[in-house]
């Protein structure tokens, strides 16, 4: 920005001179950003029209499918034994279901008998090591040691998949790895040693390297595919920072005792190494000792609490008094826990699942549940305090697992749910074929009630369905009971339904219509222009408000696009639907009760409630064809056909004048009328910044004159003195 200094020699405020002069000379500018500001207001109102006929495209696209008009209700004779709905474009029909032989029955297993010990009933919210011997099979309990981890990796082309596993931890348990990758499944495969030569996996599987954790597929793994592994390593390595003022650190619980190790380095950069020793007296609480046995704290196996004492603090450095930070250690932990495994297999509607669990020790029974019930086995389980007992329930009803005496839910032998829960392949007894599957579950005496399906006779065809609702012919029934009472469903026209959508049709065009009609009738007020910068100083926020929603009206008035539009509309309804196998006497909306309103300043519709539904009761066929007949021709074609071609073609219109929200300017008319005004806007200002420092300039030139004759005068008036 130029610093200018003017009219010290004159006097003169040049300027407020020049501003003056340059708001003369800016008028014209001011005319072409006026026309810019005309022109983004037709744009946006073009666009909000044609926003307007998207939606009522949308309604129109609705009315194109047969479903709209060949609506149906349903009616059951007992709703109590089977209800049904239908959707719309179902044929008319009558079902009888003569007898409802049996239900489907959802799979259940329960375990053998209660899971917890004579002293105490387990507690599902605490974790399993702490309360291992309250379960009545705690000897059962298979744990192993190592680390249960988990891992999401998102890939990136030409980088290797690999877990990254600390110096010195390997991967164990293999069997009962998963990986997934996009959430399909792959089978794993040990990499073996070398000595038993190279492993390639096929289609569908992926190696892992128990040494790197790296993982190799036997197929092309996308960039940014997630793969998610669920592992066990022989033992974990984790890092912690603790501060004097922070005696304790966290780890996970569950520990195995005789194995955590730790490690860092004190004030003067020697390695100090600890380690835990079990307590004769008890056998949850270790102590910290150094080489020397040397206390220096305690943990706790079933918590993973590490709590240090005074003499730990010897090893801190000396805190500074300028020092902010307070002293701390970083310290290197080496531990494992007590974890177990079990699998669980299901036949769904989606085939044979297959899953495994890895379970850390210090994990609730709750949490094992929840696990279960949240896999894609498809199963609720759930304990019951009062029997004491586990229940797992197959979330689907019927049979999917077709061989002979098969389970819909399968348990491996050797593991939790068998060893410890009891749940048992070998079930003690199953439902009598004599009772009804719909209160199987309440007499079923044992511990399993077998899936079943439901098996009927619909319109004398015996057949069976693996669910008790299920769909035919566009009807939805749901059994509820057995019977020998034959229930019969009848499909029939919803002669109301129709006659709703029709109205909701002719609500829609009409509020289309309104507000069509109102920009093409907004008064223009010529005198309002949009406002000046200048202008706009002067006058509140309200006041620009007014001014500008004045200056805004009456920008679509008379528009030739839109009003052709209503006329094309009023065409499309009047005109008479040519089709061959429509009533004469319904071959216009007129003739079944959709006529204009009396007022002739509108082409809104109005129904004639009587005559249209007579017009429904007596021929839905003909409803149909009238307004959504098809043809070669205009003439052929049925009202809504019509109205989407003339919308289309309208909005194609705007399209090209105003663009939409996603066009750049050189794509629509207007929007290369703004570019134009752009470059002539820019172009004026570039004259008008030329011509505001020539005035400037000329001024300065006279400022130097008037200083230069002042100068000549004080000095020739020195010789009068």
């Amino acid at each position: 920005m130029v610093m200018r200094v003017t009219g010290l020699a004159s006097g003169m405020n040049i300027d407020e001179i020049v501003e003056n002069m340059m708001k003369a000379q800016s008028i014209p500018l001011n005319k072409i950003k006026q026309q810019k500001t005309l022109l983004e207001w037709q744009r946006d109102s073009y666009r909000e029209m044609n926003t307007l006929l998207l939606d009522f495209r949308s309604q129109l696209t609705n009315m194109k499918l047969s479903s709209f008009y060949r609506t149906r209700s349903v009616a059951s004779t007992n709703e109590d034994i089977v209800s049904a709905t239908v959707a719309s474009g179902a044929g008319q029909a009558s079902y009888t279901i003569s007898k409802i032989k049996s239900l489907a029955v959802a799979e259940s297993r329960m375990t053998n008998s209660g899971i917890s010990s004579d002293k105490s009933k387990v507690d599902t919210t605490k974790s399993l090591f702490s309360i291992q011997d309250s379960f009545a099979n705690a000897d059962k309990i298979l744990w192993k040691q190592g680390s249960v981890e988990s891992k999401s990796i998102v890939t990136k082309e030409g980088k290797p998949i690999t877990l990254g596993l600390a110096d010195g931890v390997k991967i164990t348990d293999v069997k009962n790895m998963t990986v997934e990758v996009n959430g399909k499944k792959y089978t794993v495969i040990d990499s073996g040693t070398p000595e038993s030569g190279e492993v390639k996996p096929k289609s569908g599987e992926v190696i892992v390297d128990k040494d790197t954790g790296e993982l190799t597929f036997g197929d092309t793994i996308a960039a940014n595919s997630t793969v998610k592994v669920n592992y066990v390593t022989d033992k974990k390595v984790e890092n912690k920072t603790i501060t004097k003022d922070n005696t304790q650190i966290q780890l996970k619980g569950a520990l195995v005792p005789g194995q955590i190790k730790l490690s860092f380095k004190d004030s003067a950069g020697t390695t100090i190494e600890l380690s835990d020793k079990p307590k004769e007296d008890n056998s949850k609480i270790g102590e910290i000792i150094d080489k020397d046995k040397n206390k220096f704290g305690e943990i706790n196996y079933e918590t993973g609490v590490i709590t240090f004492n005074s003499e730990f603090s010897n090893y801190f450095p000396a805190e500074t008094e300028n020092s902010e930070e307070k002293p701390k250690l970083e310290l290197t932990i080496t531990s494992q826990q007590n974890y177990f495994s079990f699998g669980l297999t299901t036949h769904t509607s989606k085939g044979q699942i297959d899953e495994k669990f890895l379970i850390q020790g210090s994990e609730s029974l709750n949490s094992v549940m929840s696990k279960v019930n949240n896999s894609k086995l498809g199963v609720t389980m759930f304990y019951d305090s009062y029997s004491d007992k586990v229940t797992m329930t197959r979330k689907e009803t019927g049979v999917y697992n077709n061989n002979e005496n098969g389970k819909e839910i399968e348990f491996n032998d050797e593991d939790f749910l068998t060893r410890v829960l009891g749940f048992s392949n070998n079930v003690a007894s199953e439902v009598p074929s004599e009772v009804p599957p719909e209160v199987a579950p309440e007499v079923s005496p044992g511990n399993y009630v077998k899936a079943a399906n439901a098996t009927f006779i619909i319109n004398g065809l015996v057949t069976s369905r693996q669910s008790n609702t299920f769909s035919m012919n566009g009807v939805t029934f749901t059994l509820k009971k057995t019977t020998d009472t034959p229930v019969t469903i009848n499909v029939n026209n919803d002669n109301d339904k129709l006659y709703e959508n029709i109205k909701n049709f002719v609500d829609k065009y009409n509020e289309l219509v309104e507000k069509i009609e109102k920009k093409l009738s907004e008064p223009k007020y010529k005198n309002y222009l949009p406002l000046t910068d200048d202008e706009k100083e002067k006058l509140s926020e309200t006041q620009q408000e007014k001014w500008e929603n004045m200056a805004k009206s009456g920008i679509l008035r008379n528009d030739s696009i839109l009003s052709g539009l209503i006329t094309q509309m009023r065409t499309a309804i009047y005109s008479a639907v040519n089709q061959d196998d429509l009533d004469s006497a319904m071959k216009s909306l007129s003739a079944i009760g959709i006529t204009t309103t009396a007022d002739f300043t509108t082409a809104k519709l109005e129904i004639n409630e009587s005559k249209l539904k007579a017009a429904i009761e007596k021929d839905p066929n003909s409803i149909e064809l009238l307004f959504n007949g098809t043809g070669a021709t205009d003439g052929q074609k049925g009202v809504i056909q019509r109205l989407y071609d003339k919308v289309n073609a309208t909005m194609d219109q705007l399209k090209e004048r105003a663009g939409n929200s996603y066009s750049v300017n050189n794509q629509f008319t207007i929007g290369r009328q703004l570019d134009d005004l752009d470059d002539r806007i820019e172009r004026f200002e570039d004259r008008l910044a030329d011509l505001e420092t020539r005035y400037y300039s000329q001024f300065t030139a006279m400022e130097q004159a008037i200083q230069k004759a002042n100068s000549q005068a004080a000095y020739l008036a020195q010789f009068f003195q």
